[in-house]
C-alpha cells in the first residue's frame, strides 16, 4: 500500500510526521550514517517528495543541488554520478531494513529506475496512525512510593522501546497534575490513559490498573496483580512491567507478543537494596523541581544510593545526567561535570549495555565538552535503537544537527520530540533556536512568541526572541524587550548583554561598550560563560577581546562554544584568521551565512 494513495490517518500532515520519523531513523542508521553524500541525497529526495516538488527529483536537478555539478556543464549522459549514487543508496536502505525482525510501520523505498521515493506502509491491517498513550504516575498507598515510582519508570521505558504505540513523555504527564483521566487525555491529545494504584497487604504489593480510552472513557482493560511470597520485588516489577506492556500493545493495536520485537531487556534497579531505591526516588523528586538546590540534593541522594548499591547501572546513569544539570547552573565546572559524569555513564554501560540514558549522557558530553559531533551522532544512534521513543534522545539529536548546520534533520528531530512530549517546552524553544541559527527569523519569532504566550516566565526564551529581533535588524524592538526584562530583573546578565548589542546596532557603540565592561566587572560571566560576552564585543568591533574570550571558552570547555560555528552574532569574526584557526583546532568551522535559510 503506497501512502501517497492512502493517507496515513486523516491527512497528509500525519503522513509527514511518520515519514520524517522514519527519515530520522534512517539518517542515524549504521547503514547510512558514515556516508555524508548518501545522507544528503536521501534527505533531499524525501523532503522534496513531501513538499510535492517533483521537478527537484529529476536527474539534472539532483546532480546540481546534491552533488554541486555546474548547471552549465553537467550532462547526465556523460556523468553518471546521480545514477550511481541512487543505486548505492538503494542498497544501503535495503541493508538497513534487512536487520529488523519486525519492520517499521512505514518504509522509505527507492524503486528501481526512478528518483522519486515511495513511502510504503507495511501492514494494511494496522491503524493508520499510532495510538497516543499517556501513562500516569502510579499512585502509592501505605509507604509504597518507591516501588510505585520504580514500576512507573519500568513501564514507560519498556513502551519507549517500541514503535507500535506513541507513549508520551513523563514530563508532559506530570504537567497535567490532578486532572481526571478524560481531561488528561484531552490536554495531551491522547487516545488512551493508563492509571494504576499500588497498595500493600500483609507486606506484599498489590497492583490495580486500568486502561481508559478517550474521549468517552471506555475501559479498554483492567488488571490486578499481587507479588507472591516467594517472589522478589525486582522479579515482580520486571514481570508485571512486561505483562502490562504486552497487554497495552494488544488492547491498542491488536498486535500480540511474538508479532513484534520487544525492546532489549534492561536491568533497571535490580540488585539495589530498599534504602538505595528510596534514595533514587528522592533524587528524582528533587531533580523534578528544576532548581539548583534540587539538583544538588539529587546528586547527594544518588551518591548515597550508589554507596549502598554500587553495581546498579541506573543509579550511575542518573548521576551523569545530574552532573550535566549542575554544570548548566554553573554549580560545578565543566571539567568536574565531564569527569564525574562521563565516568558514571561508562560505568553504567559496563553494568548494563542496554541502558539508553548512559549513551545519551555520553552524547551530551561529546557535543558540549569534547565538541566531537561524529562521536555524539554514533552515541545517539545507539540510544535511539535502545529507546526509539525517548523524547530526550530526539531533543539532543535536534541540538546536534542544528550545530552541524543540518537544518531539516534538526527540525525533524525537534518535531518528533514535541510529538512525544508536547507539554515540555525545551524542544519547542530549541527548535526556535535552530530556526534562528538557520536565519529563518520570521519562523523563529513565531516559535518563541507562541511559547511565551504559554510560558511567560521563561526568560531564556524571551532572550532568544531578543536575539532574533537583533538579527532581523529590528533593533528598537529588541531594545524595548531587553529593557522590560531588566525592569523586572536588573541583574539578568543575558538581558544586559542583549541590551548592549541592541544599543551597538543602533549606532551608540561607546554606550554599549560601557555596559559590557560593567557586566564583565560585576558578574562572573567572564569565567562561567565567556562566549556570551564575546558575542557583545564582536558587535562593537572589539574583535581581539571577543577572540580572547572565545579562547577562554574553549579552554574551560564551555558548552556555548559548541554554538560558535552557527550563531549569527559571530558573523563579524568570520573573516578573522584567528577565529577560523580556533574553531579548526576543535574540529569546527564557521558555517556560511544565509545558506541554511533557503529552505
Amino acid at each position: 500500500m503506497n501512502l501517497d494513495n492512502t493517507q496515513i490517518g486523516a491527512d497528509h500532515a500525519q503522513r509527514d510526521v511518520l515519514v520524517r520519523e522514519e527519515l530520522a531513523r534512517l539518517l542515524c542508521s549504521d547503514s547510512l550514517r558514515r556516508s555524508p553524500s548518501h545522507l544528503r541525497l536521501l534527505q533531499y529526495l524525501v523532503e522534496n517528495k513531501l513538499q510535492g516538488d517533483h521537478g527537484a527529483l529529476r536527474e539534472m536537478a539532483i546532480g546540481i543541488e546534491v552533488f554541486q555539478r555546474s548547471p552549465s556543464s553537467f550532462d547526465p549522459k556523460e556523468d553518471p554520478i546521480v545514477r550511481v549514487n541512487i543505486g548505492r543508496l538503494r542498497e544501503k536502505i535495503a541493508q538497513h531494513y534487512a536487520q529488523f525482525d519486525q519492520p517499521p510501520r512505514i518504509r522509505i523505498e527507492l524503486p528501481k529506475g526512478r528518483y522519486i521515493p515511495e513511502f510504503v506502509a507495511l501492514d494494511e491491517t494496522r491503524a493508520a496512525s499510532l495510538p497516543r498513550l499517556a501513562v500516569l504516575p502510579v499512585v502509592a498507598e501505605a509507604n509504597g512510593d518507591a516501588t510505585a515510582s520504580w514500576l512507573f519508570d519500568t513501564l514507560v521505558e519498556s513502551l519507549q522501546g517500541l514503535s507500535l504505540v506513541r507513549v508520551l513523555g513523563p514530563r508532559s504527564v506530570r504537567v497535567i497534575g490532578e486532572l481526571s483521566a478524560i481531561n488528561a487525555a484531552k490536554r495531551l491529545s491522547a487516545s488512551a490513559i493508563f492509571s494504576a494504584r499500588l497498595s500493600l497487604n500483609e507486606g506484599r504489593e498489590h497492583l490495580h490498573a486500568m486502561l481508559i480510552g478517550a474521549p468517552h472513557g471506555a475501559v479498554l482493560g483492567s488488571w490486578r496483580s499481587a507479588r507472591s511470597a516467594d517472589e522478589t520485588l525486582a522479579a515482580w516489577i520486571e514481570k508485571i512491567g512486561e505483562q502490562l506492556r504486552d497487554d497495552i500493545v494488544l488492547k491498542l493495536t491488536g498486535v500480540h507478543r511474538g508479532e513484534y520485537l520487544p525492546p532489549p531487556r534492561r536491568k533497571g534497579l535490580q540488585g539495589a537494596d530498599p534504602i538505595a531505591i528510596d534514595a533514587f526516588v528522592e533524587s528524582r523528586r528533587a531533580a523534578s523541581l528544576g532548581t539548583l538546590d534540587g539538583h544538588r540534593k539529587a546528586r547527594e541522594f544518588l551518591e548515597a544510593a550508589i554507596a549502598r548499591s554500587p553495581n546498579v547501572a541506573t543509579l550511575h546513569s542518573f548521576l551523569a545526567g545530574t552532573m550535566g544539570n549542575l554544570s548548566a547552573y554553573g554549580a560545578v565546572t565543566a571539567e568536574e561535570a565531564f569527569r564525574v559524569g562521563s565516568a558514571a555513564s561508562k560505568r553504567a554501560i559496563e553494568l548494563d549495555p542496554n541502558e539508553p540514558t548512559a549513551h545519551f549522557n555520553l552524547a551530551g558530553d561529546a557535543i558540549y565538552y569534547e565538541y566531537d559531533f561524529e562521536k555524539a551522532s554514533t552515541l545517539l544512534a545507539h540510544a535511539q535503537r535502545l529507546s526509539m521513543q525517548h523524547p530526550g534522545v530526539y531533543l539532543l539529536r535536534g541540538n546536534l544537527e542544528s550545530l552541524r548546520g543540518n537544518v531539516e534533520a534538526s527540525l525533524a528531530a525537534y518535531d518528533m520530540a514535541i510529538e512525544l512530549d508536547p507539554l515540555y517546552p525545551a524542544a519547542r524553544s530549541n527548535k526556535g533556536v535552530a530556526l534562528m541559527f538557520a536565519r529563518c527569523y520570521s519562523e523563529a519569532e513565531t516559535q518563541f512568541s507562541t511559547l511565551l504566550d504559554e510560558f511567560p516566565q521563561r526568560s531564556n526564551t524571551r532572550n532568544s526572541l531578543g536575539t532574533v529581533l537583533l538579527m532581523a535588524d529590528r533593533h528598537d524592538e529588541a531594545f524595548e524587550l531587553y529593557s522590560s526584562m531588566l525592569a523586572h530583573d536588573p541583574d539578568d546578565t543575558d538581558a544586559r548583554i542583549g541590551l548592549a548589542i541592541a544599543i551597538a546596532r543602533r549606532g551608540d557603540r561607546s554606550h554599549a561598550a560601557r555596559i559590557v565592561r560593567d557586566v564583565a566587572t560585576h558578574s562572573d560571566v567572564e569565567s562561567t560563560n565567556p562566549s556570551s560576552l564575546a558575542c557583545a564585543w564582536c558587535q562593537i568591533d572589539e574583535n581581539e577581546k571577543a577572540l580572547r574570550l572565545l579562547q577562554r571558552a574553549a579552554e574551560i570547555h564551555e558548552g556555548g562554544f559548541a554554538e560558535v560555528q552557527v550563531q549569527p552574532l559571530y558573523e563579524p569574526l568570520h573573516r578573522e584568521p584567528a577565529f577560523i584557526a580556533l574553531l579548526a583546532k576543535h574540529g569546527l568551522r564557521p558555517l556560511p551565512f544565509g545558506v541554511a535559510s533557503e529552505r
